[in-house]
């Protein structure tokens, strides 16, 4: 029996002449499905095939055969297919003698292509196709050069990971060289980096998903996506420190999604039945991680980024369980040091906090992928999905690091780092009409300073909010009793005050509100949260609020503010949040007046106005 070919398939020709002379034992033949319909009790599934020469329809799916079909999603698609198990019967009708063939299992080699050959209808009469030579008998397999076969087929007996192979295949490409114009490709590397199987939710029900990232022996990586059954199957498969050939397609190839992808490639793979996953015989050492360092001084120019850090670990707090608008999570802080003596807060969240053990304190540390973030000013680093510690054994510039650590701890000056200025004078303050124009036409316009008098308050200094030591809100009052919907449980007698205080500020060219929290409001009022409600709380809202606020009224201060643009009602708004306000050296403030106006001058003259 002969094979023909199209698309890098081959069907075995002939296969049905061979079934109507009841030729067939040992055959195991590969068959193009051209259309299926399922029986009316759903029992079994009716299907028309071809085998390069003929179409058959005289064919049942049963068995094994029909759950792989359902799985698989097999109906409305050409599918190519090798039948494992099968049986056929001869019956008689209007005198002619034909033969039923039903497959109890099979193979799914691809489950799309275009129709092969120019296949002729067989009607199970042998008679009618007698002089149809058919070779060869024996069975022909697949061509080795198919790239379209499932590595995750579906076979019982058929593994994800194909057998190994060897990395010194003239047919191997770069990874960096991968992109949706490249129509076929090749890869080999050692996987660097494994997420965990995770469930997520479609709009055809709950699947499974996870990734890993492949990197060649140039240290280019690529994240590879698998999802549902390739999910499930390749997961136990696919090992960290291995290493794999990926075989594939451009229809595998997608845009790199850069706020889940940190390997720095512009495009990623997601496995689709016809990419192919194969180990490699060759054990390929795992690539060295590129490092692109930013010291703890300059992550305040990176908020909002995944960037790479060496520090050591100055302190390391016990993991506690805290409230989130998400639930209890599990939390650990630790504070970061390197040489540019500035300490920043780590914040580990949830599993990965077990990553950060007891033996590592005093010691340095290589993190890849940390985020940036800020809060009221200060910056710090967040440890998440994406992050990953990169071992650092033998490495002379980590031995220098804690070298320095050892020596000059205990004498040098620490300093925190902040995402504004800490440049003598008064450079970047801005008017407050000028701030507004700037908020107007960028709606992220960050921090800026602000000198300027406050004109007035609003009441209600402070709030009544959760007693749990990490929860800020607001309590609902029943009976005597405070609940806090965030935390849930059954109400209790305790609560605490948190600030949350709006005044409105002025200067020369304008006014408007800002908000205060927490130790900023502190810092102002000069008071804490709970020495001003008991005030409120002694002497009624209006006197209370007078003994707190009244010697303010009118005060001058540098006030160090965070602009966001919010949409309510389809209206926006500019709303101001001040976290910290410094009192004013009108001295030196004036001096800073003078110059601009001198500045200014010699500027007009300069041009001639």
């Amino acid at each position: 029996m002969t094979t023909v070919g199209k698309q890098e398939f081959e069907l075995s020709q002939g296969f049905f002449q061979l079934l109507a002379e009841e030729r067939i034992d040992g055959v195991k033949p590969v068959l193009q499905i051209m259309n299926s319909r399922f029986t009316n009790d759903g029992s079994s599934i009716r299907l028309r095939l071809n085998d390069g020469s003929f179409s058959y329809a005289t064919v049942l799916v049963r068995d094994e055969g029909l759950e792989k079909f359902k799985t698989f999603g097999m109906d409305k698609s050409q599918s190519i297919i090798r039948l494992l198990d099968y049986c056929s019967n001869a019956t008689m009708k209007d005198g002619l003698r034909r033969m039923h063939l039903t497959i109890r299992d099979f193979e799914l080699i691809s489950k799309e292509s275009p129709i092969i050959g120019t296949p002729v209808p067989h009607s199970g009469n042998a008679e009618e196709h007698a002089g149809f030579k058919i070779p060869n008998m024996t069975q022909a397999p697949l061509k080795e050069s198919n790239s379209h076969v499932p590595s995750y087929g579906v076979s019982k007996n058929t593994k994800p990971v194909k057998s190994e192979c060897s990395s010194n295949d003239s047919s191997i490409v770069p990874i960096l060289s991968i992109s949706p114009y490249l129509m076929q490709w090749k890869i080999c590397g050692v996987i660097t980096d494994k997420s965990t199987l995770r469930e997520i939710n479609t709009p055809k029900g709950p699947s499974k998903v996870f990734n890993f990232s492949i990197a060649d022996k140039e240290g280019t990586e690529i994240k590879v996506s698998c999802f549902a059954e390739a999910a499930t199957q390749l997961f136990d498969l696919v090992n960290l420190s291995e290493s794999y050939i990926i075989k594939g397609n451009n229809k595998a190839i997608k845009t790199s999604n850069k706020r889940f992808n940190t390997t720095g490639h512009e495009y990623e793979i997601s496995m689709r039945n016809d990419v192919e996953i194969t180990k490699c015989e060759d054990k390929l050492p795992v690539p060295s991680q590129k490092i692109d360092l930013v010291h703890l001084s300059k992550i305040k120019s990176h908020t909002g980024e995944w960037i790479d850090v060496i520090a050591i670990i100055d302190t390391m707090d016990e993991t506690a369980d805290v409230s989130t608008k998400n639930g209890m999570r599990r939390r650990k802080t630790l504070n970061l040091l390197d040489r540019s003596a500035v300490l920043v807060q780590l914040t580990i969240w949830g599993e990965y906090c077990d990553e950060f053990t007891p033996d590592m304190l005093h010691k340095p540390v290589i993190l890849k992928n940390v985020l940036v973030n800020e809060f009221n000013g200060n910056c710090g680093l967040v440890f998440s999905f994406k992050s990953k510690i990169i071992p650092s054994d033998d490495d002379e510039g980590i031995q220098s690091l804690l070298n320095w650590y050892l020596e000059e701890r205990g004498t040098i000056q620490i300093t925190a780092p902040q995402t504004t200025t800490n440049a003598p004078g008064f450079s970047r303050n801005l008017t407050i009409h000028a701030a507004l124009i700037a908020s107007s036409k960028n709606k992220d316009a960050g921090y800026f300073h602000v000198v300027g008098r406050i004109s007035r308050f609003k009441e209600g200094l402070v709030y009544t909010a959760c007693a749990q030591k990490d929860c800020k809100k607001k309590v609902v009052s029943q009976e005597g009793q405070f609940y806090c919907s965030k935390c849930g449980g059954d109400p209790t007698s305790s609560f605490k005050y948190c600030f949350l205080v709006s005044f409105e500020i002025y200067d020369h060219s304008g006014s408007h509100w800002l908000t205060m929290f927490d130790a900023g409001a502190e810092n102002l009022l000069k008071k804490s949260a709970a020495e001003v409600g008991e005030i409120l709380q002694t002497h009624g809202d209006i006197d209370g609020h007078n003994m707190v606020v009244g010697s303010l009224l009118n005060s001058i201060h540098n006030f160090n503010i965070k602009s966001r643009v919010e949409i309510y009602n389809e209206i926006e708004t500019t709303r101001w949040s001040a976290f910290e306000a410094k009192p004013l050296d009108l001295t030196k403030y004036v001096d800073y007046l003078r110059s601009v106006i001198t500045e200014a001058e010699d500027a007009c003259v300069k041009f001639g106005h």
